[in-house]
């Protein structure tokens, strides 16, 4: 196994662990089954499911959740694995978590969420990449192997924190009614075993992929979730949301990054802080692997990063740039590329307006960045945090530079 591929084992076997209390929990390599196990999709090598054993039909389950960023070959693939687990394919795969008792064991996550959906079900686990707010996500089974829940578990403070705050948003979303969008409905959130546990409703998401590019943001629903929290419009200087970002650069420890984000502010504050920008809300976090379709209505999820009081169509550029950054890398050339697509534009939304849009979502962004990579958790993010801090100095210049003579914005 690669070291990437260790630490990532490594990682599950200290979820597994701390989800089954009172368990010897070992990594096996063999198919002769035991009591309760956990079975790596596909391998061990290259982690990306955990799936429970002896329950083929909650297997083939697993595998059938489909976003928009799955490609036609990724679905085939992904069905074609599901109808494999389904007929018992799971004899081939040798790699395997096992836990086993030992003395009185108490309950296991598997006993706890069964009595908090009154019905009895197994679990699996997805396998995420490595990163600082990293947590362990259940996928919950009925005995018909039906995938009714989710479960995100908040492991550390930090994790903690983000679990707390979704089940707060899908609470406050859940009051509203919706027409072109879809969301998980909140079904728990509690402590069990220090662990903080938030259970949401599974989507049904459709196998056949959207109809148009990738690249492309459903604006329809964003414009619902937009009307839906309208605030209004008001001088960008004087809202909460400006304040906040300035506040932010109070808390950046490196001097050479706490004076970058204060010039970039300093300059959108100086040329547009008395332009009209209407606030609302934003998903945080709006990209293809977070959405699916069905029946005419955009399902989406991970809303632990919504947030109120914020600048309309943040959502739209962060689609586009993190769409682009995912299959091309996060550079410069990417960047800037992503920011100048039609894609990002909105037909009610003038030029000099969509610009100062992109600007603000990279201050947004490079806030989320510069606090996040902080600390050691926060190395793997140094990179991209520099890379968005770059862009935000160069857009920042641009969209405040004296036009050159003659020329008309």
């Amino acid at each position: 196994m690669t070291s990437a591929a260790d630490a990532t084992v490594d990682r599950l076997l200290s979820t597994v662990s701390r989800l089954w209390p009172g368990h010897a929990v070992d990594l096996v390599h063999g198919r002769r089954s035991a009591d309760r196990e956990l079975i790596f999709v596909p391998s061990s090598a290259s982690p990306r499911l955990l799936v429970p054993a002896g329950h083929p039909a909650a297997a083939a389950s697993g595998l059938r959740r489909f976003s928009r960023a799955l490609s036609t070959k990724e679905r085939v693939i992904r069905l074609a694995g599901s109808v494999g687990l389904r007929v018992g394919a799971e004899r081939l795969l040798a790699d395997r978590i096992r836990m086993t008792p030992v003395g009185i064991p108490g309950d296991t996550i598997e006993q706890h969420l069964s009595t908090v959906l009154g019905t009895e079900v197994v679990v699996g686990l997805g396998v995420g990449s490595l990163r600082a707010n990293q947590k362990p996500i259940l996928q919950v089974f009925d005995r018909r192997g039906r995938c009714i829940a989710y479960v995100k578990v908040g492991d550390s403070e930090l994790t903690t924190g983000l679990v707390q705050q979704e089940g707060a948003n899908l609470a406050r979303l859940g009051q509203h009614d919706w027409r072109l969008l879809e969301l998980p409905e909140l079904l728990h959130l509690g402590t069990w075993e220090g662990l903080e546990l938030l259970v949401i409703s599974a989507l049904d998401t459709a196998i056949r992929p959207a109809g148009g590019p990738l690249l492309q943001p459903p604006l329809a629903p964003l414009d619902e979730l937009y009307d839906q929290f309208d605030e209004g419009s008001e001088a960008l200087g004087g809202t909460v949301y400006w304040a906040d970002l300035v506040g932010t650069a109070k808390r950046i420890e490196d001097d050479w990054q706490r004076t970058a984000y204060r010039e970039a502010l300093a300059r959108i504050e100086a040329g547009h802080g008395d332009t009209a920008i209407r606030m609302t809300a934003w998903h945080g976090d709006f990209a293809p692997w977070n959405l699916g379709h069905r029946r005419g209505r955009l399902q989406l999820w991970d809303w632990e990063r919504f947030a109120t009081g914020v600048p309309a169509g943040l959502d739209r550029i962060h689609y586009v740039l993190h769409t682009s950054t995912r299959a091309a890398g996060f550079s410069d050339s990417v960047v800037d590329t992503a920011l100048a697509s039609p894609y990002t534009h909105h037909p009610d939304c003038s030029p000099t307006l969509q610009d100062l849009t992109a600007v603000l979502y990279l201050a947004s962004l490079a806030a989320r960045y510069l606090i996040g990579s902080q600390g050691p958790q926060g190395e793997v993010l140094r990179p991209t945090t520099r890379t968005v801090l770059d862009a935000l100095t160069r857009h920042s210049r641009r969209i405040t530079a004296p036009a050159p003579k003659g020329a008309t914005r």
